[in-house]
């Protein structure tokens, strides 16, 4: 029997670069603007309850007319892997008037019907390339849209522990990868400390 070799790794002493795997795009008001004036229907709408609640693409896909309570201003999302996921949804002024039409709109279960009848619309990112490509904004994914609102909240004072719970996170270091406060917000934090501490 000849002599048997491994086979040896040719890149076993290969040090690789770490890998950065967090989206961190968060758009401005004005890229946030200009993209949902290019989109179409539904995207637009999809897009706008996503930033304005936070919610994951999939779970604003598969709304359904009787989670929808206006009346208390929220919605209930029923999907997730975890309790946390499975939420109440908040809604401001934007979202409400969003869901109001569909509502008053769009006929069946499912406030974003797909194409196969008794189903909600399985994905948009064709519609979203499509879209980012025309307003000429740089490029981001649907999901940054869900970072946008997080950082947005962020820098609004939302403390992580609530933002978690908005976003059904069960865990607050996830959060910490969806909320990008920017630095010009830091100076404005410092303020707020300063006046907390001046007041004591």
């Amino acid at each position: 029997m000849k002599n048997h070799l491994e086979p040896q790794n040719p890149v076993s002493r290969v040090k690789f670069l770490e890998e950065n795997n967090e989206q961190l795009r968060v758009l401005t008001r004005d890229e946030e603007n200009l993209y949902l004036l290019a989109a179409s229907q539904p995207l637009q709408d999809i897009a706008r309850v996503m930033v304005e609640t936070g919610m994951r693409p999939g779970e604003v896909y598969r709304i359904r007319r009787e989670n929808v309570h206006l009346d208390k201003d929220y919605l209930f999302n029923p999907y997730g892997k975890t309790k946390a996921a499975r939420r109440k949804v908040w809604l401001n002024e934007t979202a409400f008037s969003v869901l109001s039409r569909r509502l008053e709109n769009v006929k069946g279960e499912y406030l974003f019907p797909g194409r196969v009848e008794g189903k909600p619309i399985v994905k948009v990112n064709n519609a979203h390339t499509a879209t980012v490509k025309r307003c000429g904004v740089a490029h981001f994914t649907l999901y940054s849209l869900r970072h946008t609102w997080a950082t947005r909240a962020a820098e609004s004072g939302v403390d992580l522990v609530t933002l978690a719970a908005m976003l059904g996170h069960s865990k607050i270091n996830i959060v910490l990868r969806y909320a990008h406060p920017t630095e010009q917000h830091q100076p404005a934090a410092m303020q707020k400390i300063q006046q907390r501490m001046a007041a004591r």
